[in-house]
């Protein structure tokens, strides 16, 4: 590992800091799920009604709608950390200890988050990877990418979504894509540009943490 890449102390702090903000983020975006689950309703209703989904209750197509709809929000704190911290594995530390902290304050999910920590963050880490953590605005939307592929594929192969009418498929991977694009990708960009802005230094990031 390069001096560059070497990670220090306050790398350490800041990374951890990150994940538990967003750990308390996600636990709060899990608490209203049955409402985002009724908003979801008018569009399971509309995939049920044509054909896509009709072998399915509407019900769950609501949930995995919003499952979809919702998934980027869960993704946040790998980018941002890889973004200020530019080391390798920032991306996939930050959001293992998002799941962590989820879990403590007492996440529905359980230790699934745990799982799911480590597949969303490895997800995002290879969007960083690509660009050997020198171009954080690049890596951030490869990583929007990359992050959709595998933790769209580990959702596929977990919920055997093969069973599923394939356009119907392809219509959640949109969704989780967008959602991903959003709040991973451009929530995330003007976060980090916000910061750049106003030339914060780690140890200030710190500070207002």
């Amino acid at each position: 590992m390069s001096k560059k890449n070497k990670w220090k102390i306050i790398d350490v702090i800041l990374t951890a800091l990150i994940g538990v903000v967003f750990g308390v983020v996600y636990f709060g975006v899990g608490l209203p799920w049955n409402l985002f689950t009724s908003l979801a309703t008018p569009v399971a209703l509309f995939l049920t009604g044509h054909s896509l989904a009709s072998s399915l209750a509407s019900s769950l197509v609501a949930a995995q709608v919003t499952n979809g709809a919702t998934k980027g929000l869960f993704l946040m704190a790998g980018p941002l950390a890889a973004m200020i911290i530019k080391k390798p594995g920032s991306a996939l530390f930050a959001n293992l200890i998002a799941s962590v902290v989820e879990i403590a304050i007492g996440s529905a999910w359980g230790t699934m988050d745990i799982i799911w920590g480590l597949v969303q963050g490895l997800g995002m880490e290879l969007g960083f990877l690509l660009v050997a953590y020198k171009k954080p605005v690049i890596g951030l939307w490869l990583s929007t990418l990359t992050g959709t592929i595998i933790s769209f594929a580990f959702q596929y192969f977990q919920r055997s979504y093969g069973r599923f009418d394939q356009t119907y498929v392809v219509i959640l991977f949109f969704i989780w894509l967008i959602s991903i694009m959003l709040f991973s990708g451009l929530l995330n960009l003007i976060i980090y540009k916000l910061l750049k802005k106003s030339k914060v230094d780690k140890i200030t990031v710190i500070k207002f943490f």
